[in-house]
């Protein structure tokens, strides 16, 4: 469920939206065209939204501008830093454990999602059909479209001596593109993906009637 990162979270509520702006030349390529992608999910979202991961609120912040949200994080130092931005009440939870008793229009999450294995990725996508009947899933995350172009990545980040971000990079649970758009396909999903810097793609699923659950 990704608790087992919950000590890297605590270290990351006080260096995030530092990093974010591009003060860490390791994460720079990772966050470029950080606030236009936080723009570009938001012009995405439908209705009621629930987001996964709010992390400190920087998307949260823009969410709430134009739709009713629900925020979910389990980090509590991450909850406190969004605290201080945003006049929400966070939830106390995480990707496999959170409301199940909303109606909810959009699903979102961003640079989160990695942190559960494919596996998990796969509960938590059938967990959302089933208790939320979202019809929108939008998602925003490193992900990688081969092997080979993750070794590429991987290469680059040892020869520029990104050693946080290359142990980051082998720690943590990249998906390939292809895995993720079968999950949701699998779900009922029509699914688009775009990549928008080095690292990251942004993923938009559309809800389709009669989707199989997987």
């Amino acid at each position: 469920m990704g608790l087992q990162f919950m000590d890297i979270f605590k270290e990351w509520a006080l260096e995030y939206d530092a990093t974010v702006t591009g003060h860490d030349e390791q994460y720079r390529e990772v966050f470029a065209g950080y606030e236009t992608m936080l723009n570009e999910i938001v012009d995405q979202l439908e209705g009621r939204v629930m987001e996964f991961g709010s992390g400190t609120g920087n998307l949260s912040a823009k969410i709430l501008e134009r739709h009713e949200l629900i925020s979910v994080e389990p980090s509590p130092e991450m909850r406190a830093v969004a605290a201080e931005k945003l006049q929400l009440d966070i939830v106390d939870g995480d990707f496999l454990n959170y409301p199940t008793d909303q109606q909810v229009d959009t699903i979102v999450s961003s640079y989160a999602f990695h942190h559960l294995t494919d596996d998990e990725k796969r509960t938590a996508i059938r967990s959302y059909v089933e208790h939320l009947d979202a019809p929108r899933f939008v998602l925003l995350d490193t992900m990688f479209a081969s092997q080979t172009a993750k070794r590429d990545i991987l290469d680059w980040a040892e020869a520029n001596g990104y050693t946080d971000l290359l142990e980051d990079l082998n720690r943590e649970f990249y998906p390939y593109t292809q895995t993720i758009q079968a999950m949701l396909e699998a779900n009922g999903y029509t699914v688009t993906l775009t990549q928008k810097n080095k690292f990251v793609w942004l993923v938009v699923a559309t809800k389709q009637s009669g989707g199989t659950q997987s």
